[in-house]
């Protein structure tokens, strides 16, 4: 998006004589909206040391920002109706928003951030508040706030567009020992104050979707206001490939006993399972989620074998059959009124290649080889699947051959060059990328959620802009170009040999043994 402020020009959020424009949004405005306008002020705050008022209410000042979503604030359906916000920018469209000001000689002078939808409305707020200098990672990475006496927002009309790719993402994995005892450290577990703080960061990165760690761990039951909090911020939560119907594999192994024979098996005990999941969907249904379909064997192994490959995928059409019967039930409403994603995860694909029939409102969520490189994308010339396509794309693997975990060993050119080709053949429903414990690959996830927002807007020749401006943020300008090859540099090395590859028969460079 284009630069939106200036030191002394346009509408002063803090002037130079060191007033703040007052915040305002209404009273009827979603909880997650209502958090982020509250992170807007804080950032405000933190960058000039002025602490805005926040009001539902008449604002006091002359300058006002006003801030909310389509068919929620009143005032922005008025400034949609006056003309001062195009309907066709944000009425029907998923997760756009508009940052304009408007002159009115009869009212005050305005900063108007309207969001087609609450995320919408949240993606706007941070924008403003990474415009004027909070990185996105400042709490995860400590990135210094870019102070400034005052903050002007240059007057003019920008809209943000919808996203390209649907639902983008990261699924939390491998977690243990170093992110687990981090959280067990700081927080007391891997709990709701912790992911407190990773909704904020995907929110202030644009991506609305997360897979939540899930060794040993069980999201909605470990702690039950885990997805209450992240419908408060607004997230889109989902489970991992092999995990159906919003229930992790823990849940099984805490509940096995409660359910028929506690065999995780359909051909022995689906009235079971199905009760299993129908009872953990009914828990989380009044939530944002995307739901994995399917079923794998117990501990993410391929299921028990029928004898033969048309048994097999015969039996796991049956079970989503089953499966969009459960939820269809516990909704009240078509069952294409929830969104579901099937994942083509190892031998999963055999049984698609072998003929399994997908539902049309399914999305079908394609893979990489765990190490960055993609497996399959659609045929060009086939007939597209309705529900369109996903990419589960890695910049971490636990297992075989050989894990890379320790360090970022992704190279930003290959993963462009590889999610560039996803997009071309129509890959845009789902982006997720398996971070791992995160705090190692800051720098690809970085790159994936910016690429998933609009995959065009990367080409070859601007990717070392990207690391120059990515160096920026974290460190500072005069010496940003030699920290972005640096960075560059350590994942190309890194690549060649992970850590995890070093052992006594590796090569030495200086020995030349």
């Amino acid at each position: 998006m284009a630069s939106l402020i200036s030191g002394d020009n346009g509408f002063p959020l803090v002037s130079k004589e060191g007033k703040a424009a007052d915040l305002w949004y209404d009273k009827s405005e979603n909880v997650a909206v209502v958090r982020a306008a509250k992170d807007l002020q804080s950032d405000i705050q933190k960058v000039t040391g002025k602490l805005p008022n926040l009001f539902t209410s008449e604002t006091s000042g002359e300058f006002e920002v006003i801030i909310g979503t389509v068919g929620t604030s009143k005032k922005i359906d008025q400034l949609i109706t006056s003309k001062k916000i195009k309907a066709a920018d944000l009425k029907g469209k998923w997760e756009s928003f508009v940052i304009t000001t408007v002159e009115n000689p009869k009212s005050k002078k305005q900063l108007v951030i309207a969001g087609s939808d609450r995320r919408g409305t949240i993606y706007g707020i941070y924008e403003i508040s990474k415009q004027l200098g909070v990185s996105p990672w400042h709490w995860w990475n400590d990135v210094p706030f870019q102070k400034r006496p005052s903050a002007y927002v240059v007057p003019g009309y920008f809209a943000s567009g919808e996203p390209k790719v649907k639902y983008r993402g990261i699924f939390i994995n491998d977690e243990e020992p170093a992110f687990g005892t981090w959280a067990r450290t700081k927080f007391g577990g891997i709990n709701s104050k912790m992911y407190a703080h990773v909704f904020e960061l995907l929110l202030r990165l644009r991506a609305n979707y997360l897979w939540p760690a899930m060794w040993g761990k069980a999201f909605n039951e470990d702690d039950p206001l885990n997805p209450k909090v992240a419908d408060e911020y607004g997230i889109v939560m989902g489970t991992s490939h092999h995990e159906p119907m919003m229930r992790a594999q823990k849940e099984w192994g805490n509940h096995r006993k409660e359910y028929g024979n506690g065999e995780w098996n359909y051909h022995t005990n689906k009235n079971a399972l199905l009760k299993f999941w129908e009872d953990g969907f009914n828990r989380n249904k009044n939530y944002d989620n995307l739901v994995t379909m399917g079923m794998r064997g117990d501990g993410d192994e391929p299921m028990t074998n029928l004898g033969s490959a048309e048994a097999n995928f015969k039996q796991l059409e049956q079970i989503m059959t089953d499966q969009r019967k459960v939820i269809e039930k516990v909704t009240g409403k078509p069952v294409k009124k929830t969104p579901q994603l099937w994942a083509l995860y190892s031998e999963v694909l055999e049984y698609y290649d072998q003929g399994m029939k997908v539902p049309d409102d399914v999305i079908i969520l394609l893979c990489d080889d765990n190490w960055g490189n993609v497996r399959r994308l659609p045929e060009l010339k086939s007939k597209k699947h309705p529900g369109g396509y996903g990419m589960y794309y890695h910049v971490d693997l636990h297992g075989a051959p050989r894990a890379y975990q320790w360090l970022n060993m992704t190279q930003i050119p290959h993963m462009w060059e590889q999610l560039q080709l996803t997009y071309s053949y129509g890959v845009d429903k789902i982006w997720i990328l398996n971070v791992g414990d995160l705090k190692p690959n800051e720098y690809p996830m970085d790159f994936f959620l910016n690429m998933a927002w609009n995959p065009t807007s990367f080409t070859q020749d601007n990717l070392e802009n990207y690391s120059v401006k990515f160096a920026e943020e974290h460190f500072e300008k005069t010496s940003a170009k030699e920290i972005a090859e640096i960075i560059n540099l350590y994942c190309k090395y890194n690549s060649r040999v992970s850590a995890e590859m070093l052992n006594d028969k590796t090569y030495n460079l200086q020995s030349g043994e």
